[in-house]
């Protein structure tokens, strides 16, 4: 039973040790990206429209009894 556990604890801490610096460097990457002008427009026009998709769809859907 002790070898399994110490097994997958090993496996945790590798995992670990991958994924939180992966993640790091990619909110790094992408905090730069999203700090250009254009590419702000662009992110806030997309989410503008599928708000404004949501919203039409929600106005034209019928009405739930």
């Amino acid at each position: 039973m002790l070898p399994r556990t110490t097994l997958l604890a090993a496996i945790v801490v590798l995992l670990g040790l991958v994924w939180f610096p992966a993640v790091a460097l990619l909110v790094d990457r992408l905090g730069r990206t999203l700090r250009r002008p254009r590419t702000g427009r662009a992110v806030e026009g997309s989410s503008g429209g599928a708000l404004a998709a949501l919203g039409l769809t929600l106005v034209t859907a019928p009405m739930l009894r």
